[in-house]
């Protein structure tokens, strides 16, 4: 009997990456880490809570919970001592004062009225900004992360299939995103990675947008983009079908183009490729069709334990793809007041090039009106 990808609590893998960011304390000669970003601690510990310390220093590890989750902690984190916290502030005190340190590490993440809070507690100690110890762990994933971003990504596939194959006359975009929701809770998704966007005609201009009571109309354009979270892992996708019947001719155009600057993008992949030459590729795809102007954001971004994670593809980006990585290619055209067109895929780089999970067609097609 075959069993679904995840975690073991008890596997190897959290106590390895917990052994890497002790690593990285050492070499910035710092005597301890403070863990405070949720997907940071699920990372390195593999329980999911609201609230915890995960205190790290280049020898030990201590996860403080509360009462709340002291019983779930002590089942599933193995690898590091697991503490019992009454008192938040005076019991992370008490656990930092133990190997009187004089540098303490924080990630950016910790809002700074928070790390002032911590400062008090040990009085002329230096605090230092080290979140990138952990960052950098994450921009590679690892096979069994691979692995659950690819079950997220072929449940993605399935619900959006379950979805525009029911398009029914008389629906909105509402309806569209509660089917979206229905179906993600149906197949057993932990959550949707984010509020999908659902948006149709004229309102597909618009990038970022929340869906509305507005009907979706025969021959108008209907993009989605969304994605589910399994196991602690997002999946992103955007597609564009038309609705009823096929649309007019220069929206069609506008499909084509899109989709020429997506595929270009997407052959392009492999490491040692610069993210913002990425960007440039399919920019340069839309600009020979003068689309160039309505491609209003960067290619794409990393995804993970979160929907935005590094890297950055756009034209700033400095990052250079590696093997491991799971990122977006989603270029974009936009005509203000007439619809817009983005097609997104989510593709991991692999050694020798890309490997892409989205896999819904992209040839253009028409949703048809069910009865």
């Amino acid at each position: 009997m075959s069993t679904s990808p995840r975690f073991d609590p008890q596997s190897r893998e959290y106590g390895r990456r917990v052994k890497k960011a002790q690593q990285g304390l050492a070499r910035r000669k710092l005597d301890a880490m403070v863990v405070y970003d949720r997907h940071n601690t699920f990372y390195l510990t593999g329980l999911h809570c609201s609230f915890s310390y995960l205190v790290i220093s280049p020898r030990e590890a201590f996860l403080l919970v509360d009462g709340r989750y002291i019983e779930a902690a002590r089942e599933t984190v193995r690898h590091i001592d697991v503490r019992l916290m009454r008192k938040p502030r005076q019991d992370l005190g008490r656990l930092l004062r133990g190997p009187r340190p004089r540098a303490v590490g924080f990630e950016g993440s910790a809002a700074w009225g928070t790390v002032d809070e911590w400062r008090s507690l040990l009085p002329g100690v230096e605090w230092h900004e080290c979140g990138e110890l952990i960052l950098k762990q994450r921009l590679i994933k690892s096979p069994t992360e691979i692995k659950l971003i690819e079950k997220s990504a072929r449940m993605t596939d399935q619900i959006f299939e379950n979805v525009t194959g029911r398009i029914e006359p008389g629906m909105t975009e509402m309806d569209v995103r509660n089917r979206i929701r229905g179906e993600a809770d149906r197949l057993g998704a932990r959550a949707l990675s984010f509020d999908c966007i659902v948006a149709s005609g004229m309102t597909s201009s618009r990038p970022h947008y929340s869906p509305a009571e507005r009907p979706l109309e025969a021959g108008e354009l209907l993009l989605i983009d969304m994605g589910v979270v399994v196991e602690g892992y997002c999946s992103d996708m955007t597609r564009v079908v038309a609705v009823g019947r096929p649309p007019k001719p220069r929206l069609r155009r506008l499909y084509d183009a899109v989709l020429e600057a997506e595929q270009a993008a997407l052959a392009a992949v492999k490491p040692g490729v610069a993210c913002a030459e990425l960007d440039r590729i399919a920019r340069d795809k839309l600009k020979a069709r003068r689309l160039g102007r309505y491609f209003i954001h960067g290619l794409g971004h990393g995804v993970g334990l979160e929907i935005h994670e590094a890297p950055t593809l756009n034209n700033r980006s400095q990052q250079i793809l590696r093997a491991g990585m799971v990122i977006t290619i989603e270029p974009g055209a936009y005509l203000p007041g007439r619809g817009g067109v983005r097609i997104e895929d989510l593709v991991v780089v692999t050694r020798n090039g890309r490997r892409v999970l989205s896999r819904t067609p992209k040839a253009f097609r028409v949703a048809r009106f069910s009865t």
